[in-house]
């Protein structure tokens, strides 16, 4: 897909940041379970933090394929960052901003596009995942406000946020029509982080279980119109699926690259084992599948800005096909592994490890 100038040089400055100041690092960041916060500074000073807010709200301004690009380099070089950073952009900061009050946009968007606060978007329970209108968490009308009471479970940065984005019933009556959003400051009484998941693979992105308890939020809190929480839920995880299916891209490639340096330095019966067809051709089929991903992926996004839909069965609405595209890469075709099966631990690997999230 041809980009043009603007998403092009975007798509230079993520990359080059990604490569020289994120990927060397990528190992130590997970055994350190997290990132510094001087980090998420410098990820907002690139206008990482709020890609497709418009400039007058302090955003980037970015059009939608300039977010896949960048989710597909960041990915590439940490796939634990880039899902930090996709939450925060599809799932927090433009849900605020399309459902937000002028009061609340106020509040909490700034923080969010400078890298000071980072956001969680609180949907999946232990009986509630693909269902997410089975969520039993309940916020009871008190006064001017609410008392929230419930538990959320594998939520991405829930422990390192500022801001969750919950989703509770409202109205038990109501069915779907009786959930409503809430921004819930993460340094409220009663916000809890009970666990945090012990994970093979993305150990950098915590992924934790929550508890509130007897949480009071002001009604300004709501986000949107009481009832509309879970229209605003499935609005988000729409756009959501642009930034899984540009990470899937983009640490495929991460693991193909890393594959394809290594079989350039060993070798076996005294050649290169890239010059051997049997890994040669593995890669050159790989590489095949990766440019097919990186074709749809970016047009994707091109149609979910535009609200057109895509001329391919199946994509239309969604970025599964393409997550899948990139994913396979990683999990499902064993030819990298076997790449890599000779020499160790290999950088690559822990691309391989993070590549269970786009999944789910």
């Amino acid at each position: 897909m041809l980009l043009n100038e603007t998403q092009q040089t975007i798509q230079d400055t993520v990359r080059a940041f990604a490569q020289e100041r994120i990927r060397p690092q990528a190992r130590a960041f997970e055994a350190a379970k997290g990132y510094p916060p001087a980090l998420f500074k410098e990820l907002a000073s690139l206008g990482l933090m709020g890609m497709t807010v418009s400039e007058e709200l302090g955003g980037a301004g970015a059009d939608m394929v300039s977010y896949a690009v960048a989710l597909i380099e960041l990915a590439s070089a940490d796939g634990a960052l880039s899902t930090i950073i996709s939450v925060q952009n599809s799932l927090v900061v433009a849900g605020l901003v399309k459902y937000g009050s002028k009061a609340q946009i106020d509040k909490f968007l700034p923080g969010l596009l400078d890298g000071s606060c980072i956001g969680a978007f609180g949907l999946t329970e232990a009986d509630a995942g693909s269902d997410a209108s089975a969520i039993r968490s309940r916020a009871t009308k008190d006064n001017n406000g609410y008392r929230l009471n419930g538990s959320k479970q594998f939520i991405t940065s829930g422990k390192i946020a500022g801001l969750t984005v919950v989703f509770a019933v409202t109205d038990p009556a109501a069915g779907k029509r009786g959930i409503s959003a809430f921004l819930v400051p993460t340094d409220r009484p009663g916000y809890q982080v009970e666990k945090v998941e012990d994970k093979l693979g993305q150990t950098a992105s915590d992924t934790c279980a929550l508890r509130f308890d007897n949480l009071f939020l002001e009604d300004e809190l709501r986000l949107g119109e009481a009832g509309q929480g879970y229209a605003i839920a499935l609005a988000n995880l729409e756009t959501g699926r642009i930034g899984i299916a540009a990470q899937s891209i983009g640490m495929a490639r991460g693991a193909l690259e890393a594959a394809t340096r290594y079989a350039r330095e060993r070798k076996s019966f005294g050649k290169l084992i890239i010059q051997h067809q049997a890994v040669g051709f593995r890669l050159a089929d790989l590489a095949a599948r990766l440019e097919a991903a990186q074709q749809i992926g970016p047009a994707r996004g091109r149609a979910q800005g535009c609200r057109i839909a895509l001329p391919h069965p199946g994509l239309d609405g969604q970025a599964g096909g393409v997550g899948n595209c990139g994913n396979g890469l990683l999990r499902s075709d064993p030819d990298l592994g076997r790449v890599w099966l000779s020499g160790g631990i290999r950088p690559g690997q822990n691309l391989s490890r993070c590549a269970g999230l786009p999944d789910l």
